[in-house]
Parts: C-alpha cells; structure tokens; sequence
C-alpha cells in the first residue's frame, strides 16, 4: 500500500503542472507559437522542481528515477532546450547518487538522445520510445549495481522500478496527449465557428453597401438632368451615400490587410501541430487519413500563424469536398531548394471552369461561402515566396501543392 501511495503522489507530482499548462492554454486562447513554447518549458522545470523537491523514494534503497518524466516530455515535445536542460539538472541531482559512476550516467543521457533521433519518433509511437528509455534506464542501473557489487534483491528493485516508471510515464503522456487533442478538437471548432462569422460579417457588410446603391438609384431614376432643384436636392444625399459606402469598404479593407510576420520556423513540426488538431476530427467522422511528413527539420521563413491559417483552410476545403469513404492525404517533397506540400482528398473534384476562377476574391461554388479564403490563401503564400497550385479530376479527387522556398541554416 506504500508503494502505491508512492506511485500515486509521484505521478501527480509530475502532471499536475502539465495539466495547468493545458488550462492556461485553453483560457488564455495561445495562438502564437513562442508564448506557447515558452509556457511548456516553463511547464516542464515546473515539474522537474516539484519531482526534485518533493520526491516521495518508491523503493527506499534506490533514488528516484520518476524525475525522468519531465525529460520524457521534452523529448515528446520536441523541445530541444528543454531536453538539454532537463538532462543537465538530472545529472547534476544524480552525481551525489552515482558520484562514481557520473561518466556512465552521461554516457546513458547521450544515448536516449541518440536513440530518440534513430528511431525518429513521432507523437503516434511515442510509447515504444518510453518502453525503450525504460529499458536504457533499467540497463544502466544495472551496470552501475554490477560495478558497485550490489545484490541480486537490488536487480529485482530496478526492474520493478523501471516498469513502475514506464507504466506511470505511459499514463502521463497519453493523459496530456488526450488533453491537447481535446484542445485542439475545441481550436479546430472555433476555427471552423470564426469561418461563420466572418460569412455573417460578409453578408452585413453586403447589405449595408446594398442600401445606400438602392438609395442612388431611386433618386439617378428620378433625376431629371433639366432640373436645377433635383441636382440640388438629390446630388448631395447620392454623394452622402456613395461616401457612406466608400468609408465602409475601407474600414473593412484596412482590417483585412495581410500582415506577416516572418521568423524561422520548421515548416515540418507546424504541419504536424496542424494535422495533429485534426486528428480527433477524422476519426470521430471516419475519414481515413494518411500523414506522411518527415521528422527531419525543414526551415523555412515565415509567419507561423498566417501559414497554420492557410493549411486549416486548405484541409477544411478538402474535408468538405469529400464523399462516400472519404480519404484525405498529405505528406511532402525537398527538391530545387523548395519544399512541396501535398493535399490530396477523393472528394467530387472540380471542373475545368471553375478551377480557372478559384484564386478570384468572391467566386464560390458554396452556397454559404465567401469566396475569400482561397485568394487570402495565395496571397498569404505569395507574401513568402511561394505559390499555390490546384490540379483536380471532376468526380475523382482534387490535389492542392503549396510551394514555399526553404531557408538555409
């Protein structure tokens, strides 16, 4: 019983700032990438202080190893400040364990390094890489008990220590993964109810534009050009409304204007924090989807928010395009100093004519559609650089191909 007490205080120990990063998140509406960033280390030497501080000794004739779940989710976050940190301050806390054995201790967080980058882990087949950092833990305890001339009931406690905290990690990662695919089926929804809005927010402004051109003509169908008073009288108010209308599509257009802001960024790790907000999505709606994008870095310079707008907008275009066992297919290409991003659904297609007009601001085929997120799309990719590209079969499938210059680092 008290060593389930153990396991119980140690894994909240470990979780609880993670969970408050999820809340503050959520509350907070973090869009921008860095603050994101910046609140996930923050969240992670949260814990790993708390694990320091506080630590409740499993097995009492060994020192604690559940300090290693803040490190096992920097690797799951693909943080590498935080990885080095992190390992740092574990060797630091370890050396008054092992003082003797400290170069095997650093051989030991070089290799899970190592190992993470060979087996190029995903956010999908995390758990195998926390299986084999349990083992590597398990394997170096060993070693040093060997050289140490330990027991074999010291043997027995490692093992059962190095499953407890394979278990408890498992736990703890598929509980955050649960809570940032939560998250992102929330973002994903207010994305998709910002889209509304913006379509009701059209509409107003067309009816607004359409009362004062209504206004015009009645008084330009009354206007007699021989009549000095109709001039006076009917000329100032068609000019008044004219005006009014004037201001109002310039209000609308200086709220819309594109605005980048480039840093480097990899385009890869943004197209999975992308797919990965859709992923709930497809599979409550049964669609089957196949991600295909490498884990090697691709750098690029860009504005991370305006681009993520262009792949939710794209990838919600092919959604709605699609039909009867709907398949959707992204993954990408390096080649001529160029990265290429593919799109690909086998929704009903789009025909020859309406491919010509698809890039013009207002042509759609939806009938509650703008017509707007498509030009906004190439406009945003041509602010990089770039350009979009649509190849589609009527019936069949449509292949969206978004080219973006890479940056050299």
């Amino acid at each position: 019983m008290v060593i389930l007490d153990s396991i119980l205080v140690n894994t909240i120990q470990a979780i609880v700032p993670f969970a408050i990063y999820l809340f503050y998140v959520a509350y907070k509406n973090v869009e921008d990438k860095r603050e994101s960033e910046l609140a996930m280390i923050i969240t992670i030497f949260t814990s790993l202080y708390i694990c320091l501080k506080y630590n409740t000794q499993i097995i009492d004739t060994l020192p604690l190893i559940m300090i290693n779940v803040p490190l096992v989710i920097s690797y799951y976050k693909k943080n590498p400040i935080a990885i080095v940190i992190a390992s740092i301050t574990i060797l630091a806390y370890s050396f008054k364990f092992y003082n003797s054995f400290f170069i095997i201790l650093i051989i030991e967080y070089i290799l899970y390094a190592i190992v993470y980058k060979i087996l190029s882990v995903k956010k999908n087949n995390f758990y195998f890489f926390i299986v084999i950092f349990s083992l590597i833990k398990v394997l170096f305890m060993f070693i040093i008990f060997v050289l140490n001339g330990d027991n074999i009931k010291t043997y027995l406690e490692a093992i059962s220590l190095g499953i407890i905290f394979c278990v408890s990690t498992i736990i703890i990662v598929y509980l955050l993964k649960k809570g940032e695919d939560i998250l992102s089926l929330h973002n994903l929804a207010k994305e998709i109810n910002h889209d509304k809005q913006v379509r009701t927010t059209l509409f107003k402004i067309t009816h607004e534009i359409k009362n004062p051109i209504a206004v015009c003509k009645g008084y330009l169908d009354m206007f007699d050009v021989e009549n000095k008073k109709h001039a006076q009288k009917y000329i100032p108010i068609m000019k008044e409304e004219i005006n009014k209308t004037l201001y109002l599509l310039e209000d609308f257009l200086s709220m819309n204007k594109v605005k980048l802001n480039k840093d480097i960024l990899d385009i890869n790790l943004l197209l999975e924090e992308v797919t990965d907000s859709f992923k709930l999505f497809w599979q409550e709606h049964k669609i089957n989807y196949d991600i295909d994008i490498p884990e090697d870095e691709c750098y690029i310079n860009g504005d991370y928010n305006r681009l993520r707008q262009v792949f939710l907008n794209i990838i919600k275009n092919s959604m709605e395009a699609l039909k009867e066992n709907p398949k959707l297919k992204i993954w990408t290409e390096n080649k001529n100093d160029n990265i290429y991003i593919y799109i690909k659904d086998n929704g009903q297609g789009i025909d020859k004519e309406t491919l010509k007009k698809i890039k013009e601001p207002f042509f759609t085929t939806k009938q509650n559609g703008t017509g707007l997120g498509v030009p906004l799309s190439c406009e945003i990719i041509e602010g990089h650089n770039g350009k979009i590209e649509y190849q589609s079969k009527e019936g069949s499938y449509t292949l969206t191909t978004i080219i973006l210059p890479i940056t050299k680092i």
